[in-house]
This record gives structure tokens, sequence and C-alpha cells, in this order.
């Protein structure tokens, strides 16, 4: 199919492109990579009147390091995040997440901001962000506001980014030597959209007692948002225990809340083929992401074990 007939704008300045959203109102979209929006629009998912092109925006496109944080420009290709020396010695979990992106050619394209935007799913970047407590650099008609990862995603592809408003940076924590870190995800194939996404972070003291552990999971919150898990907590102080991880899966498990609704809410499938596979259900289901979910979640805190051991 061919996307419903529209006007392109081009904006040269993050000014640019919110006088344009502005001007052209709720029937004006943003495009980036387009590695979404121009899906969705050939399927007709999307029909904005007009589209406002901010890949002029070269400002809105670096890594850099600042005294906190690591700071990304939403126009930061997939690509140059991956093979980044910064992300790699300061952030190397982000870089991590960004091999299970689709595929080289869409890392090429895709950006980062464009991603936590769209708020698909599942999706790296989101999961990573909410594993690290990111901020969000949002500007818009009011000017700047920074709102933390937590209070980013709102529920399936909507974010607190208003109409009128652009993303334009993000935020994230350094990562300390001490730190081990793992991400992983279960797809129908390498590159697929996430079944379930997890992420975690796991730092000890010298006497290997737990100091800080976190763990993040995608596609299995009901508000379809980036979900922190509480249970892990329990390991707090204690010392880092193979026996003590695998005990919190059932905890997890209990914990994790998937939309009942996924399998019925599978869209995609009914419009490509017209018949729901028994196989793509099974996957889908809220049953099995709960226990995909607390699995992925053991895992990845045995891997971040792992991975800190291996750096010292």
């Amino acid at each position: 199919m061919k996307p419903a007939p529209f006007e392109y704008v081009v904006a040269n300045s993050v000014s640019d492109a919110i006088h344009a959203l502005q001007k052209y109102g709720a029937d004006s979209c943003i495009i980036a990579g387009g590695q979404s929006l121009l899906q969705e629009m050939n399927m007709r998912q999307a029909k904005p009147s007009y589209i406002v092109d901010i890949n002029g925006i070269t400002d809105l496109d670096y890594v850099r390091l600042t005294s906190d944080s690591l700071a990304i420009g939403a126009l930061t290709r997939h690509r140059t995040i991956e093979r980044s020396e910064l992300v790699a010695s300061h952030c190397p979990i982000l870089r991590k997440a960004v091999e299970h992106i689709a595929h080289f050619q869409i890392r090429s394209r895709g950006t980062i901001g464009g991603s936590l935007v769209q708020n698909a799913p599942g999706a790296e970047y989101g999961v990573v962000a909410r594993l690290l407590d990111a901020q969000m650099v949002i500007a818009g008609p009011q000017g700047e506001r920074i709102v933390p990862a937590s209070g980013f995603f709102q529920s399936h592809f909507t974010t607190v980014v208003k109409p009128d408003e652009v993303l334009t940076e993000i935020r994230f924590p350094l990562l300390s030597s001490h730190t081990g870190y793992s991400f992983l995800e279960v797809t129908r194939r390498h590159g697929h959209i996430p079944i379930v996404s997890a992420a975690a972070t796991l730092e000890l003291d010298e006497k290997e007692t737990v100091t800080d552990v976190r763990v993040a999971l995608g596609n299995v919150s009901g508000e379809g948002v980036p979900y922190r898990v509480r249970a892990v907590e329990k390991l707090r102080g204690l010392t880092f225990n193979l026996e003590r991880v695998e005990q919190l899966q059932k905890d997890i498990e209990a914990e994790v809340n998937p939309d009942l609704e996924a399998d019925k809410k599978a869209a995609f499938i009914k419009q490509l083929s017209g018949i729901q596979g028994r196989r793509v259900s099974e996957l889908a289901s809220a049953e099995y992401r709960k226990e995909a979910a607390a699995i992925l979640s053991v895992r990845a805190l045995k891997i971040a074990y792992e991975q800190l051991k291996g750096a010292k």
C-alpha cells in the first residue's frame, strides 16, 4: 500500500520543529529515522496530514560525556551508539541492548529518540532507560523540561511528549567499573519485536555483598511501560549467592502482570495473514510472558555477576 496524501515540512532547528508542530497541530507528525512511521503510513495505520522532517537538525546527533552522565542526542542513530567508544566505556549495557535492535540496515537509520517516543512494547532503549533512571530532555513552546524515565512512558505507544514538543536529549547515568550488566531478549527470530526483554545491573563490595541490584523488563506490564522489578531488592545487603537469585524466580513471576488481552490485541498478525497461528498465540500470551520474564531476570542477574567477576 501507499501512504495517504501529506505535506512535507523541513525543520532545520528545534525551534523550527516546535513552530511547525504548533502551526499544524494534531495533524502533524515528526519523522526522524522513519523506520516505524513509514511502515505505519504505508499500512494506513497512521495518516498525518503534515510530516515534519527533523533530520536536518544536526545539533541533535551526538554522544557526549558529562560530569555525571552520558548525554545522547535524540537524532543519534542506533549504529552510532553501537560503535561509540564512549558508550562502550561508560554505559556498555546500552551497546549490548542496541545489538538486539532489528538488523544493521535499520540500525543505520533508526534513532534513539524516535524509538523512545514511539514506546513500542519491549523496545530496548526504554528498558535500559528505566533500569538506569535515565533523564529525558524535552523542548517545547514553554522551554525545556527534564523528565525521569519513571515518568516518561505512559502506555503502549504513548509518552509524556506533547504534540508540540520534541525529545532532544537522553542522559544515561555512568556505569562504574564495579558494575556487572546484562541484556537479554526472547524473540521469534533475532531482530524481531521482543516478546520479553530483560536488563540487569549488579554492584558488589569487596566481600561480594550486594550494594546495588536492578532488573527492568519490557512487554510485561499491563500499562505498556518498561517495568522495574521490586523482588530483586531482597538481595541488597546480602552476600551474592546463585541459590538466592534462583529463589527469586517465583517471586518475579508472581509480581509481573502482563496484559491478559495481549493475544486479542496482536492485530498485526491478522492484518498480514488473516490467521492467528497457535504458536504465535502461545508466545504472546500473558502466561508465557510471566514465565519468560522470571527466567530472563534470573539469567540476566547471573550473567551480570559473571561479567562483573570477569572484569576484575
